[in-house]
């Protein structure tokens, strides 16, 4: 929840109002009228007297002892103390800001520009830029800002009222429709008047001296003329302030509007406070309008510029310190549970890997083990412990190898059948002789890995009359086996490892 202060200053008095923000919540908490004396002096003392009643007012809103504070300020002046003007610039042109505008305005507003601040805003897209240009002398806004700020209340942004009327749109849809929407505060013999397509202010202007209904409605003629000679007709007017119904025929006669077209001001989406009265909105649009700049959802005039700007933002560093500390609390406090769950989780991962480790490494070697450094010199053979090699002494290939090498090219010999089934291999053959056969049985038998090599039964081929024989092999490598190379010889029908896999291990 926060609280903005919108100020509007007109020669005779400032009229303050406070509005509460929540979660798509406005509230208008009260409105305040302070009767302003002449000159600084009189500005200054009219501000001490506004903050009096708005610090009373948190005062009484605030639980506890420490009142609350306000999240910003921001003001207007009026109208006859600048000089708004349509202009377009190139939008290349327009990026470089001040200067260009300095450039665009000069001889065009009623003042040297070399003395003036300046700001504008776009109304509408495109290139060239439609802009809205505002430019007041410096030194009378500086005069404003001092005597606030003496005052005790410094205001954020400074705003210029007949602008400022048209940032109700944001808040107000009835204002944001697409054709042309005049919208015109009357108040203390004078009128601000803006015009609004699409939710953007495209016209501006402040009357004054409206003491009588013929300067009443000679203001609103000249000003909806001036509006219609840049633009379409408008096609609704909305009223608003302590004297609307003093301009309500003035403003019918100008648009040439139906009557239902001419309505009063809406409220929108803001809400009276308790505190507030029923026409506490609707008698100060101005300062509710500046008051709502704290949500920050739009491009305005503020002439806070340059040489005035805030120094450094540390007012608004200020302002922010107890929501920045409270945002970074939380994040804090959301990073310190996302990295303890990101603990746990890593924790329990780690606790089912090293149950998987030690599964497999007592499956492997018949010892549990947990350290991976050391598993893994298990597997690698530099655990220096007397670890049994979990790979086979010998295999297929190596007795493919052996038949291959060991079986003499002068004997001619023919592979019906083989099967190897863990250590006994079985081998069908043919040869010319018996005698054969038995060299066979010979050369076999003296592969280390063959410790038994058994003849079995052998039989006549039909046609050729070669001896078809079996033999019962035992395959067991005796002793330890080496890390030695593999090596490939040739033999009678293909080649093998001299050896088998080097003796093997036990």
């Amino acid at each position: 929840m926060a609280r903005y202060l919108g100020i509007e200053v007109t020669e005779s008095q400032l009229k303050g109002a406070v509005l509460k923000t929540a979660y798509k919540k406005l509230m208008l908490e009260a409105v305040y009228t302070v009767n302003r004396p002449p000159g600084p002096e009189g500005l200054q003392a009219a501000t001490r007297d506004l903050g009096s009643l708005v610090q009373a007012l948190l005062a009484s809103t605030t639980p506890g002892t420490q009142p609350a504070e306000l999240d910003g300020i921001y003001a207007s002046l009026p109208g006859q103390e600048s000089s708004i003007r349509s202009i377009a610039l190139p939008r290349a042109v327009w990026k470089r800001g001040e200067k260009a505008l300095l450039a665009e305005l000069e001889g065009a507003v009623p003042f040297d520009v070399d003395d003036a601040v300046v700001d504008a805003q776009p109304t509408a897209p495109g290139d060239p830029v439609p802009l809205l240009a505002v430019a007041a002398i410096r030194e009378r806004v500086k005069g404003y800002l001092d005597a606030m700020t003496l005052g005790g209340l410094e205001p954020r942004e400074i705003g210029v009222s007949p602008m400022v009327l048209g940032e109700l749109a944001a808040e107000i849809p009835e204002l944001a429709v697409p054709g042309p929407v005049l919208l015109v505060y009357s108040q203390d013999m004078r009128a601000e008047v803006a015009v609004l397509r699409g939710g953007v202010t495209v016209f501006a202007r402040t009357v004054t001296a409206l003491t009588t209904p013929a300067a009443r409605a000679r203001a609103m003629r000249q000003s909806v003329a001036a509006w219609a000679a840049e633009g379409i007709p408008v096609e609704r007017a909305y009223l608003c302030g302590a004297e609307a119904n003093w301009s309500h025929q003035a403003v019918l006669e100008a648009t040439q509007l139906p009557v239902e077209m001419v309505m009063a001001l809406p409220s929108g989406a803001i809400q009276l406070g308790p505190l507030a009265g029923e026409t506490a909105f609707w008698e100060a649009p101005i300062p509710v309008a500046l008051a709502a700049r704290g949500l920050g959802r739009s491009k305005r005039v503020d002439l806070r510029k340059g040489a005035l700007a805030v120094s450094g933002s540390a007012q608004v560093l200020r302002e922010r310190a107890p929501y920045l500390a409270a945002a970074a609390l939380a994040m804090v406090g959301f990073w310190g549970a996302a990295s303890w769950a990101r603990y746990q989780g890593l924790v329990t991962e780690r606790t089912r890997l090293q149950q998987t480790l030690r599964a497999v490494t007592q499956e492997v070697y018949g010892e549990p083990v947990e350290d991976p450094t050391r598993a893994t010199a298990m597997a690698r053979g530099d655990s220096h412990r007397d670890d049994v090699d979990p790979m086979p002494r010998a295999d297929a290939f190596d007795v493919l190898g052996v038949l291959s090498q060991r079986i003499n090219d002068t004997v001619r010999h023919d592979v019906e059948q083989l099967d190897i089934r863990g250590e006994h291999v079985q081998l069908q053959g043919v040869v010319s002789t018996l005698a054969d056969r038995d060299k066979v049985v010979e050369w076999l038998g003296g592969y280390p890995c063959f410790p038994e090599v058994r003849p079995g039964r052998v039989t006549t081929t039909p046609g050729d009359n070669r001896q078809k024989y079996t033999l019962d092999i035992e395959f067991r490598c005796p002793g330890a086996r080496t890390a030695g190379a593999r090596t490939t010889g040739t033999g009678g029908t293909g080649g093998s490892n001299q050896g088998g896999r080097s003796g093997g291990g036990a």
